[in-house]
């Protein structure tokens, strides 16, 4: 299930970081539509169902540093990461952050009046996703229970 390397993740961050700053974590996440709205879409049609909610689904690789959140907002595209879009937030003035970790999947959400941010990680998307997402969480919010042990 994996989706992208470490060092193509890595790499996808280098030109949005600034001189000195650390990548300290990285993980890969995805916003899909609500449940309900993904069982609506494939009972109207199995094939144009699944298409539309995958066409819905926003694919995303949030970065931790040790100044700020970065969140690349991606294209659909093979191997690669592309880029679409580019949101970050300062974490000297970073708005509320809630998250929660389970079996599957760490949940973050940024509260921000301009630019909220909400995606799930599921802990198979990358090599280290689970550890890297259950970190971050931990960092953004200070609840060091959301770092739950490997199952």
């Amino acid at each position: 299930m994996a989706r992208y390397k470490d060092e193509a993740v890595i790499a996808a961050f280098q030109p949005y970081l600034q001189p000195d700053e650390r990548l300290i974590n990285h993980a890969y996440g995805v916003k899909q539509p609500h449940i309900l709205v993904i069982a609506g879409l494939v009972a109207l049609a199995i094939l144009p169902g699944v298409l539309a909610a995958t066409l819905m689904t926003k694919y995303y690789l949030v970065g931790l540093t040790d100044r700020r959140v970065i969140v690349l907002k991606l294209k659909v595209t093979g191997r690669t990461p592309q880029v679409k879009e580019v949101t970050d937030y300062r974490l000297a003035d970073l708005p509320p952050v809630t998250a929660k970790s389970g079996k599957l999947f760490t949940h973050i959400a940024i509260a921000d009046d301009e630019t909220p941010f909400k995606a799930k990680f599921h802990r198979l998307g990358m090599k280290e996703n689970r550890r890297h997402s259950q970190e971050m969480a931990a960092a953004l919010t200070g609840d060091r229970s959301l770092l739950v042990a490997a199952a």
